[in-house]
């Protein structure tokens, strides 16, 4: 049976685990970021000459625009938000410049970001009554970010790029060619990438990586000594010593700009999503998952209240403070102008000569988790519709996916859903539409102990509660797994509208991916049923049916539980050649019909069964031998409660040893005896059964009452218990 003594299921709670896992790492180990509009202001450029010999910046004029670079300072706090500069102007065309190494040093509350290219172009636009703006940029060659979050527990990153561009009219930074993304935590390989924000919202559009090749997810262990990396100390208005300073231009507004209290924002103002697509793999050990896309929703991308690390400009340099720019001789510089930008001019600047490089010691992490898709990885406003237009491929099944992929599973969990969805805040998954559960519990088979796929289908969906361990199957919920056996191959499979499973963690493991096991398992109906069908190769051997309003499985105590008014069907139509035939009535082919009971308790581990009914009905049992050449007699048998005992002399094949029915029985065998009393036992091994009476329900043979029947099932013959051994036939007074 489906549920039998030694029944255990590694229920793969994977998918909810492991994409916990994958917002942890990608998006939480960063800390949360706000995605500011860009101040674009010339203050953020080059030196913009106004003809062939001059650089202007507002009313601030920069004779030597070789090597240059420019602050932005926040007018209120008055710390350091922006560093941009570059080496040296390798052509001027109009209002397009071509630059040698350019960079920008980005300063957030809770990280830095530093940016550097081999060259860059600049096409910039005059603004009537305002200073020139770049309209689009570009950076080509070794393109590195370089992304260094505060914290000791916080792994910086490097991202790679082959070249990216700016579009201001479309608010729009893009690259069609490669993107690496390196951490001591993941390794992602894509291809494409587009960046659009809202200038208006100060938010981000979308985030969109074109094509993922691979997104590796790595182990929480770090071996070969440290391989995270705390922020540096904050740059200081001062980056060399005063004698080496070069001359600066700082301004900042003659009054702080007015700041407006933070607006309320709605429910999911400020949550985003990231979704995967397109024949999206994620395999973990030994589980894994496949989707058309998954989801990761309400990712808060705004920036937290932490201050540390915030670098500030202040009125005296410190001494001891590293530069990050070498050292220059100071120049001359411009008077301050109220509500410009704070720049820097330097004749002698020039660029660090190596470029930062992944610590060594993250090669030897290994990889926990991999993510492939054929289609983008893409970040968005959770409340737009932008991109909502993707349809799935055709749902396939676990038998119907490609022989390259079924083989290369072997025998790994596997849950396969055309939209699977997480939802970080309440920390619950969905699996849109259909969705197979494929595991592997270990059953007996024809040669041992041994795995066995099991696999529960749905199709309107599951629901997976990480906090409360509890997983939900709507809709047509199907399990089915076959085992072979040296007489048989036996399927089960259970049907039911909804499967509820409580789930616990792997004993032993501080895994947090380890696959746990289930406590608890429900299926409700309507419908519910359980079927289990043996068969010889393409012969019906035997057919069990149970049919209740809910079945529930409870793995501490192995139980199972039949609730409602349910009926058991069971037809043994062929003699299976394989195995001798008995004598006892236990080897007859038959049909046998349980029904009425409103509730069924299965002790797998004492193999014992007990049926009751509450109803005035009762429980009606049936049995309907079949003969060589038709049917045999009838047997019937109504009671309030019955009592099984089996065992198992083959291992895994259950037979009867004792039935015993109480509160009533009233049994009837067609043509030949008609028993009445208040109990009822048959002893299988002896093939021998007994009926007793009392007051309230006296025993009766053939309509006479009498003591007791005792009933020899290997003859035929069933006699009388005489009252007080007198012979004497009692009688209703």
């Amino acid at each position: 049976m489906i549920l039998s003594r030694k029944f255990k299921i590694w229920f793969t709670s994977f998918l909810v685990v492991l994409i916990v896992f994958l917002f942890y790492r990608i998006f939480g180990n960063v800390g949360v970021i706000r995605i500011s509009r860009p101040d674009y202001q010339i203050g953020d450029m080059n030196a913009i000459p106004g003809d062939a010999n001059v650089g202007q910046i507002g009313q601030a004029k920069l004779e030597y625009v070789e090597r240059a670079r420019f602050e932005t300072v926040d007018p209120k706090t008055r710390k350091l938000r922006r560093v941009v500069g570059f080496e040296k102007v390798l052509h001027k065309s109009g209002n397009e410049w071509d630059l040698y190494k350019p960079y920008m040093n980005v300063f957030q509350d809770n990280l830095r970001c530093n940016i550097t290219a081999d060259t860059g172009t600049v096409e910039l636009e005059n603004v009537e009554g305002g200073d020139p703006a770049p309209k689009t940029a570009i950076l080509k060659g070794d393109v590195l970010v370089h992304v260094i979050p505060q914290g000791a527990n916080r792994s910086e990153s490097f991202i790679y790029l082959k070249d990216v561009a700016f579009d201001s009219d479309r608010s729009m930074l893009w690259s069609d060619n490669d993107v690496n993304f390196v951490s001591a935590d993941a390794d992602l390989m894509g291809k494409g990438l587009e960046i659009v924000y809202n200038n208006a919202t100060n938010k981000l559009e979308y985030l969109k990586i074109k094509r993922v090749d691979y997104l590796n997810i790595k182990r929480l262990e770090q071996p070969g000594g440290e391989t995270k990396k705390t922020v540096p100390p904050a740059p200081q208005t001062s980056q060399v010593s005063k004698a080496e300073k070069p001359a600066e231009v700082h301004s900042v507004p003659a009054e702080p700009a007015i700041v407006k209290e933070p607006v309320q924002q709605t429910q999911n103002e400020d949550e985003y999503q990231c979704l995967f697509r397109d024949n999206v793999i994620i395999e973990y050990k030994s589980e894994v998952v496949l989707s058309e896309e998954i989801a990761i929703k309400n990712l808060l991308w705004s920036q937290n209240d932490q201050q540390n690390g915030e670098p500030q400009l202040e009125s005296q340099p410190q001494k001891d403070q590293q530069s990050q720019q070498p050292k220059t001789e100071p120049q001359p510089s411009s008077p301050k102008q109220s509500g410009q930008q704070a720049a820097i001019a330097a004749e002698n600047l020039t660029m660090p000569e190596k470029k930062p490089q992944p610590p060594k010691a993250w090669r030897q992490i290994p990889v926990a988790a991999t993510v492939k898709c054929d289609g983008p990885m893409i970040v968005k406003p959770l409340v737009t519709s932008l991109y909502d237009d993707f349809k799935p491929d055709k749902f396939r099944g676990f038998y119907q996916l490609s022989s390259k992929l079924f083989y290369k599973l072997g025998q790994r969990n596997v849950l396969i859903g055309q939209k699977v969805d997480y939802d970080i805040a309440s920390q619950t998954a969905s699996a849109v539409g259909d969705v197979e559960l494929v595991f592997y519990p270990e059953m007996e088979t024809a040669k041992g102990r041994g795995k066995v796929p099991f696999i529960i289908s749905a199709k309107q969906g599951a629901d997976f509660v990480v906090p409360d361990k509890v997983a939900t199957f709507y809709g047509d919920v199907k399990g089915k797994f076959v085992k072979q056996t040296e007489y048989y191959d036996e399927e089960n499979v259970f049907y039911g509208s909804k499967l509820i499973a409580n789930l616990t963690e792997k004993q032993g493991s501080k895994d947090i991916m380890a696959a746990g096991g289930i406590s608890h398992i429900t299926v409700l109906g309507p419908n519910v049923r359980l079927e289990s069908i043996r068969m010889l190769d393409k012969t019906k051997l035997s057919h069990v049916r149970l049919k209740s309003e809910r079945i529930d499985y409870d793995r501490a105590t192995e139980d199972i539980i039949a609730t409602g008014k349910g009926k058991i069907e069971y037809g043994n139509t062929t003699q299976n050649p394989t195995r001798p035939t008995g004598q006892k009535s236990l080897d007859k082919l038959c049909y046998a019909l349980v029904e009425g009971f409103t509730k069924l308790v299965w002790d797998t581990n004492a193999m014992h069964v007990r049926a009751t009914s509450e109803e005035s009905g009762g429980i009606h049992i049936g049995y309907l031998p079949i003969l060589d050449k038709g049917y045999g007699q009838r047997i019937t048998i109504d009671t309030r409660q019955i009592d099984i005992d089996y065992f198992e002399p083959i291992k895994g094949k259950a037979q009867l040893k004792r039935l015993n029915a109480t509160g009533g029985i009233v049994y009837y065998e067609q043509g030949r005896y008609e028993f009445a009393g208040e109990e009822l036992t048959y002893n299988a091994t002896e093939d021998f059964m007994t009926v007793s009476g009392s007051e309230e329900m006296p025993c009766m043979l053939n309509g006479v009452f009498t003591e007791g029947v005792e009933y020899n099932l290997k003859t035929g013959s069933a006699s009388a218990v005489l009252s007080g051994g007198v012979g004497i036939m009692p009688v209703r007074e």
